[in-house]
Parts: structure tokens; C-alpha cells; sequence
């Protein structure tokens, strides 16, 4: 009876490395996707900042600018150029860190990078519809327009009126 004694230790060891593979084949449901990866990762946050950008500059060159009086210093800067890659990459880098991704921001907070300037309430306003319009460019599904709008009006408080 040599064979019922090796088929426990057989049938213990079957039973183990069965459910060992099992625990381990199992996957958990694959996470959420970020914002930042729904914005289709860095080219969506460059996208959406360059085109954000591109309006703000177009909307300061309009009679009646709204923006025009808080981006004077940075369009008559002799240093522009350097100037408008710093904020292009900070901005890049603070969206990418917001939305999830891997990007970290380490430029100024936003109280300090807005002292002094003295935002008003319909600048701001038309800052948020130069970035609507962006998200529109960059087609963004609505979700993502939201959650990306939570996360500029959060800035609100920090820039307005300092």
C-alpha cells in the first residue's frame, strides 16, 4: 500500500500549486485610466496648453483685451522668447502632475507666480474660456472637460485678486 501513501502528499501538492497559480493569474479590474492618460499623456497636456496659450496671446492682440493689462510685462519682456518656454513647461508640468500623470511641478506657487497682478474676476473669466475653447480644439470628451475645469477653477482663489 506504497501508492495510497505517495498519492496525499501528491494530491497536497496538486491541490497547493493549483491554487497558488490561481491566486496569482487572477487580475484585479485594471484601474481607472488619469485624466492625464484619458488626455492622451504628454501630447494631450502640451496640446491642450499650446493651443490655451495661443488664445491668450490671440485674445491680448483684440480691442478691448481683457488680458492684455496683466501680460503686458511678459509681451514687452526683451527676454520673451526664454520667458514663454519657462511658462509653457511649468504649465506643462503642473497639468501633467494635476491630471495624474508623472510630470512634477516645481515652479512657484500659484499665490506667489500671481502676486502683484492684481487679477480681476473678468480676466479670470476670460482666462477660463481661452481653456474651454482649448479643451474644445483638443477635443476633449466631457468628462474630461469637467475634470479638467475642476482642476483650473481650484487655482481661482490663488490668482484672483493678489
Amino acid at each position: 500500500m506504497i501508492l495510497p501513501r505517495l498519492q496525499f502528499p501528491a494530491v497536497l501538492l496538486l491541490a497547493g500549486t493549483l491554487c497558488f497559480t490561481t491566486a496569482c493569474g487572477s487580475k484585479e479590474a485594471d484601474p481607472t485610466p488619469t485624466l492625464y492618460e484619458r488626455m492622451g499623456g504628454l501630447k494631450g497636456v502640451e496640446g491642450f496648453v499650446d493651443v490655451l496659450m495661443a488664445n491668450v496671446a490671440a485674445e491680448t492682440e483684440v480691442k478691448n483685451s481683457q488680458m492684455l493689462r496683466t501680460h503686458t510685462p511678459l509681451l514687452n519682456d526683451p527676454d520673451k522668447p526664454a520667458r514663454l518656454a519657462r511658462l509653457r513647461n511649468n504649465f506643462i508640468n503642473q497639468m501633467g502632475e494635476a491630471t495624474g500623470g508623472p510630470l512634477k511641478y516645481t515652479g512657484l506657487s500659484m499665490l506667489t507666480a500671481h502676486k502683484g497682478m492684481m487679477i480681476t474676476e473678468t480676466e479670470w473669466a476670460v482666462w477660463r474660456q481661452a481653456a474651454d475653447a482649448s479643451m474644445a480644439v483638443n477635443k476633449l470628451g466631457d468628462k474630461e472637460k469637467a475634470e479638467l475645469a475642476a482642476i483650473l477653477d481650484e487655482m481661482k482663489a490663488a490668482t484672483v485678486g493678489h
